[in-house]
């Protein structure tokens, strides 16, 4: 149990760190699911499993993305936690054939991370009125101060609530495993829906710009 929760609380930090690139410093792309998802399963000692379900998300948010005021959908959260069900899974069954369940049970996540997210972005708002008086009154140092901040609340903010999520959803997944036989099969497909669904949103929108 003390290995399992160490597993879980150092996905919590890199799920932490990586959602700081999401929205509140570099912006290096490193939260994307194709390469955050490769990094947790590297974590976790799955980086394969990783690889898979970092595409299947990758393809099922391609078009969730920022236009005005609009706060899209972010796929981080839901693919990270997929990825830890997969690789915290210690029964008899191979990996690849629970990633279906692994992201029927992740996926819903990502209402969880929009409500995280939003709640992080009213408080940076705060945080830049701060930024702007202190630069009013010539206080640079206090600004750096409120943007370092910003950054690590991001962090603590996504970091936490991906650690509650895990210490959740990792006994329930293994509990459903547990008690169904074909239930693992059944939901192989499920895996297999959202990467066929951006292939065919890619397909149709190449032929409409040909067209």
């Amino acid at each position: 149990m003390t290995l399992v929760a160490g597993k879980i609380i150092l996905a919590a930090v890199l799920a932490g760190l990586l959602s700081v690139d999401r929205n509140a410093f570099g912006q290096f792309q490193l939260s994307r699911p194709m390469v955050s998802s490769l990094f947790m399963g590297i974590l976790l000692g799955c980086p394969f499993e990783g690889a898979v379900i970092g595409l299947i998300y990758e393809v099922l948010f391609l078009g969730s993305l920022p236009v005005g005021s609009f706060i899209p959908y972010h796929p981080l959260f839901p693919s990270l936690i997929s990825v830890l069900l997969v690789c915290m899974y210690e029964g008899p069954r191979h990996p690849v054939e629970i990633i279906g369940l692994a992201v029927l049970l992740g996926a819903p996540t990502v209402f969880l991370d929009r409500v995280v997210n939003v709640q992080w972005r009213r408080n940076n708002e705060k945080a830049f009125h701060r930024a702007m008086v202190y630069l009013r009154l010539g206080r640079t140092d206090l600004v750096q101060v409120q943007h370092v901040t910003s950054a690590f609340r991001a962090g603590l903010y996504h970091g936490g609530s991906f650690l509650l999520t895990g210490i959740v959803l990792v006994p329930v997944f293994n509990f459903i495993l547990s008690r169904s036989v074909y239930l693992p099969q059944r939901l192989a497909l499920v895996a297999m829906i959202p990467f066929f669904m951006g292939l065919a949103g890619l397909t149709s929108e190449r032929t409409a710009r040909k067209g």
